[in-house]
């Protein structure tokens, strides 16, 4: 396997994990140090109390005076553990806001990116890893500043005790430096060898848990029941599971190999120091007290030196962290994110001039070399099968997409001279996948704040998309909330209503464009024929597209385009693409058989 390398360097990582901690709580970096030489502070009193113990019975000390020295140094480790435990909390509140900060990031990344960077699987890899990253206890803010102030009191920890064994013995202290940082390079291995593989379990954690959500969604609930997909569902989980579980033994594996080789480290370092002071007992005739301090000493520093190796690797998993989440955030995005031409102060034309587009991985494309112009206020009705690329062409349309190659023009000016933002503006859509969020339905229409709905432009384009009466006939009416997993008290549409609903939030939008995609795919033919000639009303004076894949729906747009593998094999109107005779008045005909009143069984059967 090719070895990964970290996108970044270390010290830039921390250099920017820092910078964003100082810039959201100043006090949180401030904290950090402080709390660091209360850590040392405690260890050496809690070593110097046994020793002065030690000293007190060894020297028949009275009671009293016994007591007084551990009154003393207790109640300096009790008044330094208190002042630790204190700076801990709120350094802790602090980094909850500072991971809050990179949260809010990640998320404003995230919804205002390139659409497409997030059909992309790669895309959905690194948000997948990035977000792992925040808004828990590994986080790699919380973990970062923890390990930076623990760093800090073993740094300071070394110092002191190596200073104080190296008047003992500098052997000592090299022997006891030379084995503990050895497992550095031990424990830095996890690190490393997770960070590589990382991609491979990432693709099944991301589907565990779109498993995970699916299973328990509201809306699918039913077709898991009836259509009895309990089972592939579980079949499916398991198996995922099952592939996740492997990587898990590995690492865990790989773990236990350098935890081996960490044991053995300890067991030569502290032979080899605790045999060195029994000789001095012995042969230099040291007293029992000092045993015992340059007993804890060794301990004491051993801990520093070993959590000073367990710092520097947990910050080199953060900096593979802040890696992930950087090269999240490092994703390009192709469409115009700056400042861009002024946009149409009307309806608009569009033209497509040689236009391609491949989804990543594919080997073909999707839309192949399409060139066609809608004028303004034209209306247009795209046809097709299923899988002939209507929906690719309507995401190109909305700037969603990004041609492969060739141009796509709004009023003469290519889409990339806009800013994106900006652009999405122009559009008023409705998709076929309806997407409602748990709010009212006055805020699911127009997709605003509270304060920033017009309650009446909201009932007036309900009433437009005919969805008034049943509006009307809710208790709560626009106030209703949608989504019956998030509010017991909230109501579920049907699939025709909420087609209604979201061609509402589209005309509340009042987007310059009226673009359709097949949106009244769970509507009957009689039902789906009304609908259109409604819409055929709303969207004078608009450049409208329809996507339908009933031709008789369409019959009253200007120009109808019959797409075929992503290309335009015949277009024209109604009449005279059936006077053509080709491929659009074959599937016309087929299609119409079946809504003839006097339509036979056996005819519909054939």
């Amino acid at each position: 396997m090719k070895k990964k390398k970290a996108s970044y360097p270390f010290l830039s990582n921390m250099k920017y994990l820092f910078a964003g901690i100082w810039h959201v709580q100043k006090r949180a970096t401030v904290i950090i140090l402080l709390r660091a030489p209360l850590l040392v502070v405690i260890s050496f009193l809690g070593i110097y109390l046994s020793k002065e113990v030690v000293a007190a019975v060894s020297a028949e000390k009275t009671v009293e005076e016994l007591l007084w020295t551990i009154a003393i140094i207790s109640g300096g480790i009790l008044f330094c553990s208190v002042c630790e435990k204190i700076f801990y909390a709120i350094m802790y509140k602090l980094l909850m806001a500072a991971d809050l900060h990179w949260q809010m990031i990640l998320f404003e990344k995230t919804v205002s990116m390139d659409y497409e960077n997030l059909e992309n699987p790669d895309g959905l890899t690194k948000l997948s890893k990035a977000m792992g990253n925040c808004g828990s206890e590994d986080s790699v803010t919380r973990i970062a500043a923890e390990v930076f102030s623990s760093l800090f009191s073993n740094v300071i920890g070394i110092i002191t005790y190596s200073a104080t064994l190296s008047v003992l013995s500098p052997w000592i202290t090299l022997v006891v430096t030379v084995s503990t940082l050895s497992g550095f390079f031990l424990l830095k291995q996890i690190g490393k060898w997770s960070y590589k593989n990382r991609d491979q379990w990432a693709v099944y954690d991301r589907k565990l848990t779109y498993l995970k959500v699916n299973s328990g969604d509201f809306q699918r609930a039913k077709d898991i029941r009836l259509y009895k997909m309990t089972h592939w569902f579980m079949n499916v989980f398991a198996d995922t599971l099952k592939k996740r579980i492997v990587w898990y033994k590995k690492e865990q594996a790989f773990g236990f190999k350098v935890d081996l080789g960490m044991a053995a480290l300890n067991f030569l370092r502290e032979g080899f120091a605790y045999g060195f002071l029994v000789f001095l007992i012995f042969n230099q005739g040291m007293s029992v007290s000092d045993f015992v301090l340059y007993f804890g000493l060794i301990g004491g520093f051993a801990t520093w030196l070993l959590g000073f190796v367990r710092n520097i690797e947990a910050l080199n998993r953060s900096h593979l962290g802040v890696c992930e989440i950087r090269e999240f955030l490092d994703i390009p995005d192709h469409q115009n994110h700056r400042k861009g031409i002024p946009l149409p102060s009307e309806t608009f034309s569009i033209e497509f001039k040689n236009v391609s587009f491949r989804y990543p991985k594919n080997n073909t494309d999707t839309i192949q070399n399409l060139s066609f112009k809608i004028e303004k206020g034209e209306k247009i009705a795209i046809v097709g099968l299923n899988g002939a690329g209507k929906t690719t062409l309507v995401k190109l349309m909305c700037g969603l997409y990004t041609p492969t190659s060739g141009v796509i023009l709004i009023n003469g000016a290519p889409v990339s001279s806009y800013n994106i933002i900006d652009y999405y503006s122009l559009f008023s859509v409705v998709f076929q996948e309806i997407f409602m969020l748990p709010m009212s339905i006055a805020r699911n229409v127009s997709a605003s704040k509270e304060e920033n709905t017009d309650k009446d432009k909201v009932m007036k384009a309900i009433q437009l998309a005919g969805l008034a009466e049943k509006i009307n006939s809710l208790p709560k009416g626009i106030e209703t909330n949608l989504v019956k997993s998030v509010y017991d008290d909230a109501i579920d549409l049907s699939g025709g209503e909420l087609q209604k609903l979201a061609l509402a939030r589209a005309l509340y939008k009042g987007g310059k464009a009226l673009i359709l995609d097949e949106p009244t795919a769970a509507l009957d033919p009689i039902a789906e024929s009304r609908i259109y000639r409604e819409y055929d009303h709303m969207s004078q004076g608009h450049t409208s597209v329809f996507i339908s894949h009933r031709l008789a729906s369409t019959r009253f747009c200007d120009k109808i385009f019959l797409l075929e593998n992503g290309r335009i094999v015949e277009s024209g109107t109604h009449q005279e693409l059936l006077d053509f005779g080709g491929k659009y008045s074959e599937l016309f005909e087929i299609q119409s058989r079946y809504y003839r009143e006097d339509v036979s069984a056996s005819e519909m059967d054939g």
